[in-house]
Formats: structure tokens, C-alpha cells, sequence
């Protein structure tokens, strides 16, 4: 992990990196290109192609649902102990979820005038669900309880053809959220495709959501606007605040736990004012690499995007946090909850006790993060993404004669004599 003081120009180097965009594989954009207009134009048969090109498993287009006692046999083969911590983790997910839930609002302005926000589930959703070392029960969870929760009335799930005998765990949380019956059995940008333009076996929908690997990030960019997509995931990120007060061991703890996911491009940062912290923190960090997953990608991640950032307090340690805006930052110092307040990130863990871990593994709040800084400006996944807002507007006669003068001399500043006419015809006798 390199090591450089805040406002520095190592600094600034180290935060234009971490924020410049991923370059865009142009293979890769073309490939994607290929893949979407065969599906568009020839739905399961191209399902069934791809299947067996990528996949090496041979389909037909009746079996591109998995059939729902199939995904219950396969969960039966997860053990039992983990198939209670699911449901433990679920119960916790959707108690935190269901307070997202948000009926709308009227309001009355005056006499005969009634305003509203109407509140629906959108119509449709897919879960992504990658395949290989990407597919985690833990997000199953976390994609599927706020859609369930907003009341989506169709929801399904599409993942690579072996990801539930690889990964029983995975199909034992889809068991666990009643998704066993809406599950086909095809992953990579062809099941993006297949969700925005729907097949004779695989229905379109309105949104997909769920991380996948570049070809499935290419495919959302590619159809968004055909279909809903959720924001793009990159890697793992964790920024550990931390004074003198912190425990070294613990740090270098959280820090290496995100290290490990594997990709080799996690962002683990510590900020601190204690230089002593610093460096106990570095060796421990070189400690613990035997005991995590993933070891030549975590040192990888460690090398690349590791940093430890010395600032002069815990206020300019804040404001180093808030430039780097990570996905999740946990607060490790005196009088953590205040000093937290002042903290943005996805997520933020406060004191010693709520490592980043404990969010990732469904202690109540969503793990869909905003990574590469945008907790600036994005929010976790949350029902409110499975639902639609409109307004409706109800007024009686008086009603709109109280606001119709008004109106129609905004609407003629700005160059639109027509919708003056529109409100104002209605006052004359």
C-alpha cells in the first residue's frame, strides 16, 4: 500500500485515477453489439446458440426455465446451517426494506384543487445473477426482497446455465425469497438482451438490476433506454477512517476484506492522523494476506488501488473521505457517531463493532453500493427503484380560475401563446 499526505500531489494523482472512467474494451462493445441484434432478431434460437458457444450447454427453448423443483432440489443441497443464516439474513433485509415503503401523498391547495403523488410498482424486473466466483446467495437477497417488497407482480431471475449445481447456496436463496418458478437458465449479455426484447420462453421486462461481468455491464449501457438498467458496479471500495484510538489488527482486518473479492482493482484506503497507526496497520495488513481469499488479485488490489492517507486530524480525515465518496466508509475514532454525520459514502459503519463486512453479509441495509464516487449523488438499491412516481392533478372551475392569470402570463414570456389559450378558454362563458 503506498503511503502520501492529503492535498498533496500524490494525492490528486492517487483521486483523478480512482475517478477517470474505465476505458471501454471496443472488442468487447462489439461483441456485445453482435450478441443484442441476434437476439433481437432471433430470440431463443439465438438464446440457445450463445448458451451453447459461451456456456458449453446445449438447450432447447423449452428449457430455458429451470423448472421450479429443480432449483428446490439443488437448494436442498446447501447445508442446512446455511440455509438458516439465509433466512435469518432475509428476515433482517426485509425488515430494513419495508420501512422504504412510501405510499405517496395528496395535497389539497385550496378549495376544489387536489394534487397527488401516486405511488405503483413498475410492471416487470429481472434479477442478474452472475455465474462462477460472482454469484453470491447474499445479493440474491439484497436484488430481490425490495423488488418483492415494492410489489413487483413479475420478477425473475436470469443467470448462466450452471450457476445453481455450482452454487446450490444460490439457489437455496432464491427458494427463500418464492423465486424457484421464475428462473432461466441464461447469463452473459444475451440475457440482458432477452430481458429488454423478450422471446417466446423468456419474457421482456421493464428493468434489470444485478452485477454481471463487462459484456453484461456493455449490454445495460447498450439498452438502456429500451430497458431500465441500474447504475454500473465497480469493484469493491472501503475507506477506513481511523485514529490513534483504532485497533491496528482490526483495520487491516476490514481492509483486506474487501481486498479479497477478486477482481484486483478494490480500493482499500486508510486516512488517519496517527502515523504510528499507519505503519502498525501496514504490517498487519502483510500479516493477514495468508489468511483471505484470492491472494495474488488481493495483493494486486493492494498494490494498485491500496493507499494510506496521512491527514493533520479526523476533520481533514473527513473531507478526504468525502472526496473519495467510497462505497463504503466505516469510522473508526473517538467520538465516531458525531464524526460520522459529517461522512458521505454508500454506506457508512460506525465505531469499531460495524465493520464493512456486517453490510455485505445483511445486517438490514442494501450491499448495491454506489462505487467510483458517485455516493455523491446515487443512493443504495432500495424498493423506491422498483417503483414509478407520477402526479395527478384534479381541480374544479374556481380552482383553476385562482391560478389561470398567473399561468397564462408565464406561458406568454415564454414564447407559448397556446397553452395560455389551453388554461384560459376555460374562464371565458
Amino acid at each position: 500500500m503506498r503511503s502520501f499526505r492529503y492535498g498533496t500531489p500524490e494525492w490528486t494523482r492517487y483521486l483523478s485515477a480512482r475517478r477517470a472512467p474505465a476505458a471501454s474494451s471496443l472488442a468487447v462493445e462489439r461483441a456485445v453489439a453482435r450478441i443484442v441484434e441476434d437476439v433481437r432478431r432471433h430470440g431463443d434460437a439465438a438464446l440457445v446458440r450463445l448458451t451453447a458457444r459461451f456456456d458449453g450447454v446445449r438447450l432447447a427453448p423449452g428449457t430455458l426455465r429451470v423448472p421450479a423443483r429443480e432449483v428446490r432440489r439443488l437448494a436442498a443441497q446447501a447445508p442446512l446451517s446455511l440455509r438458516r443464516a439465509l433466512r435469518e439474513m432475509a428476515a433482517r433485509v426485509r425488515a430494513f426494506h419495508a420501512r422504504q415503503r412510501d405510499p405517496g401523498f395528496t395535497l389539497r391547495l385550496g378549495p376544489g384543487a387536489r394534487l397527488s403523488e401516486v405511488v405503483a410498482p413498475i410492471d416487470s424486473a429481472a434479477l442478474y445473477v452472475p455465474g462462477g466466483a460472482g454469484a453470491y446467495p447474499s445479493s440474491v437477497l439484497m436484488g430481490a426482497i425490495p423488488a418483492l417488497l415494492a410489489g413487483v407482480p413479475r420478477l425473475q431471475v436470469m443467470t448462466p446455465p450452471r450457476t445453481l449445481i455450482e452454487n446450490p447456496a444460490v439457489a437455496a436463496a432464491l427458494v427463500e425469497v418464492g423465486l424457484e418458478g421464475g428462473v432461466f437458465r441464461v447469463g452473459g449479455a444475451q440475457a440482458v438482451a432477452a430481458c429488454a426484447f423478450g422471446s417466446a420462453h423468456v419474457p421482456a421486462v421493464a428493468k434489470v438490476v444485478g452485477p454481471g461481468n463487462a459484456y453484461v455491464a456493455a449490454a445495460k449501457r447498450m439498452l438502456r433506454g429500451t430497458i431500465e438498467v441500474d447504475t454500473d458496479a465497480g469493484p469493491s471500495e472501503v475507506v477506513v477512517l481511523a485514529d490513534g484510538s483504532a485497533r491496528p489488527e482490526w483495520v487491516a482486518a476490514d481492509l483486506l476484506a474487501q481486498a479479497e473479492h477478486g477482481s484486483g482493482d478494490e480500493a482499500v484506503v486508510l486516512v488517519t492522523p496517527s502515523a504510528a497507526l499507519a505503519e502498525a496497520v501496514r504490517s498487519a495488513v502483510k500479516r493477514g494476506l495468508p489468511e483471505v481469499a484470492n491472494g495474488a488479485r488481493t495483493r494486486q488490489a493492494l498494490a494498485r488501488r491500496g493507499a494510506i492517507v496521512l491527514v493533520k486530524d479526523v476533520e481533514e480525515g473527513v473531507q478526504a473521505a468525502n472526496a473519495l465518496a467510497a462505497e463504503h466508509t466505516q469510522v473508526m475514532t473517538r467520538r465516531a457517531e458525531a464524526v460520522a454525520a459529517g461522512v458521505i459514502a454508500g454506506a457508512v459503519f460506525v465505531g469499531p463493532w460495524a465493520p464493512a463486512a456486517v453490510g455485505d453479509y445483511g445486517v438490514g441495509p442494501n450491499h448495491v453500493l454506489p462505487t467510483g464516487g458517485a455516493a455523491r449523488s446515487s443512493s443504495p438499491l432500495s424498493v423506491r427503484d422498483f417503483q414509478r412516481r407520477c402526479s395527478r392533478v384534479q381541480l374544479s372551475a374556481p380552482a383553476l380560475r385562482r391560478v389561470a392569470a398567473g399561468m397564462a402570463t408565464i406561458a406568454r414570456a415564454e414564447g407559448f401563446p397556446g397553452h395560455a389559450r389551453s388554461v384560459l378558454l376555460r374562464m371565458e362563458p
